[in-house]
């Protein structure tokens, strides 16, 4: 064996290495989150007609004007654009720590 296929070799290994610990985290991230309540809390100007409606992979439960998701693959502005489609007008929504302004509501009732 010679010394290039010795490197190349390691440098495989090593890039394996990286990739798996990325995954190991990003999965142990998401996991924890979605295990620690909802992570999307959404307020409806009127209540909703159902209680509960498969979003982006996830199952956001409403009871009145009040809805609630575990966290979704997908960005909190499609999330909110697909709640207003199925429940109707959001007049507030937060994903995790992120409370949407005025105009981020709007334009997320504009998009359903």
């Amino acid at each position: 064996m010679t010394l290039s296929q010795v490197s190349a070799r390691l440098g495989a290994l090593a890039a394996a290495s990286v990739i798996s610990a990325t995954l190991l985290f990003g999965v142990t991230t998401q996991a924890q989150a979605a295990s620690s309540g909802p992570y999307y809390k959404i307020e409806l100007a009127q209540p909703a007609a159902s209680k509960q409606e498969l979003l982006r992979s996830v199952f956001v439960k409403c009871e009145g004007t009040a809805c609630r998701a575990p966290i979704a693959s997908t960005a909190p502005k499609n999330m909110c654009i697909s709640v207003a489609r199925k429940f109707g007008s959001v007049s507030a929504f937060t994903a995790g720590e992120r409370v949407f302004t005025a105009d981020e509501i709007a334009a997320c009732n504009a998009g359903a």
